[in-house]
């Protein structure tokens, strides 16, 4: 995963954003940056606005990859080839994009067709946090997933001006 995390989220602009997807992953972007600048409890009380931004964000990283599918992939031919691959090498290297099926499409899941959240606020010595069951920075896989799908654009951009 660390090799998708490069360049400021909030300072790199990818020099060529053609793609429709690029505007749900902006919005994935404000929601990171509410999640890394705002407080989830207010003393020993749970503020609600996370659990506001976690749907809308979850659901937003999911709708990149709707808006690449659906929008995206109709624009051309070089698009639907280059946008198809990237699906197949999603589906076929399910380990390699670990951060899309364990990640953005259960949470997805979970919060659009059962509203259950896999975090959940935790309580600890250093202060509150928003963590999953297992202990890991749900926050912090939020921003992993926005990275990710910064790269995957990026490529994607890439490989359709290589073959246009």
């Amino acid at each position: 995963m660390s090799d998708y995390v490069t360049g400021d989220i909030f300072e790199l602009q990818p020099p060529r954003q053609t793609l429709t997807a690029w505007e749900p992953f902006w919005d994935c972007v404000t929601v990171l940056f509410q999640f890394q600048n705002s407080d989830v409890t207010d003393g020993d009380v749970e503020l609600p606005e996370w659990r506001l931004f976690w749907v809308a964000g979850v659901a937003l990283l999911r709708a990149v990859g709707h808006v690449l599918a659906k929008v995206d992939a109709k624009v051309s031919p070089s698009h639907t080839e280059v946008i198809d691959s990237l699906w197949r090498r999603l589906k076929t290297d399910r380990k390699e994009s670990m951060i899309f099926w364990d990640f953005i499409e259960k949470e997805r899941n979970n919060l659009l067709k059962t509203y259950s959240f896999g975090p959940r606020l935790a309580l600890t010595p250093e202060g509150a946090c928003i963590e999953f069951r297992d202990g890991s920075d749900a926050f912090e896989l939020y921003r992993q997933a926005v990275y990710w799908w910064r790269h995957q654009l990026m490529e994607l951009e890439q490989a359709i001006l290589l073959i246009e």
